[in-house]
Parts: C-alpha cells; sequence; structure tokens
C-alpha cells in the first residue's frame, strides 16, 4: 500500500512550488476557449452560462483582446471565441427543458465569422 499525503492537493508543495498566478489562470482558461469542442460542452452540459457571475467574467476577460495582453495569446482564435460567447450569451433564451438554444449552432457561427474576426484583430494588431 502507497501512503497518502498528508499535502493537500491545492497548496504549494514543500518543495517550493507555486499557485499559477491569476493572470495564469486567465490565459489559460480564455485559451482554452479556442477548443470548441469544449466550449460547446460548457454550452451544453453544464449550466455555467446561467451564472451572472460567469458571465460577468467572461466580459472581464475581455481585456484579453487589448494589444498589451494579446502578446501572450498562443490561439488567437480564442479572443474570437470569447467575443462571440459573450455577443451569444447577452442574447441566449433558455427552452423549456432549460437547455441554451442555438448552443449546439455554435461551432458554426464560429467556423463562419472566424475569417472576420481574424482580419478585424490583424487591423487592430497594425494600428
Amino acid at each position: 500500500m502507497s501512503a497518502k499525503s498528508s499535502e493537500p492537493p491545492f497548496e504549494p508543495s514543500s518543495e517550493g512550488e507555486q499557485l499559477p498566478s491569476r493572470f495564469e489562470v486567465e490565459l489559460e482558461f480564455v485559451q482554452s476557449l479556442a477548443n470548441i469542442p469544449y466550449v460547446t460542452f460548457l454550452l451544453t452540459q453544464h449550466q455555467i452560462w446561467q451564472d451572472p457571475r460567469f458571465k460577468a467574467y467572461l466580459k472581464y476577460l475581455e481585456y484579453w483582446c487589448e494589444p498589451p495582453y494579446t502578446q501572450f495569446i498562443v490561439y488567437p482564435n480564442c479572443l474570437f471565441v470569447l467575443k462571440l460567447l459573450n455577443s451569444f450569451l447577452d442574447k441566449a433564451v433558455e427552452n423549456e427543458d432549460g437547455i441554451l438554444e442555438g448552443a449546439e449552432d455554435l461551432p458554426k457561427v464560429i467556423q463562419m465569422q472566424g475569417g472576420e474576426w481574424m482580419n478585424q484583430m490583424v487591423e487592430r494588431w497594425r494600428g
């Protein structure tokens, strides 16, 4: 039998490991939005989109679209998805079963709008 560690999994270890900074956590989450199946899963399997705090958090994260922060983004399409999500959730309608209408169409919308948003982002970065 192996002995269990007495340290909680979320605290820094005695080896000097530190928890990720807020910057790192937010960067990782924003970039996870580039994964369309993950976004679809969030919107269809979890009711997190109903929480006003989640909506406010997504709005807050739009600061990543500004030039001082965009340099840290590896997957720029995540910024398009972030903007799309904010727009989508502003207009979101829940059906009688508690399911977000149109969530299954989100990947198609992202694919259709992505090119236009990419061009806008490139123009903004040039400025």
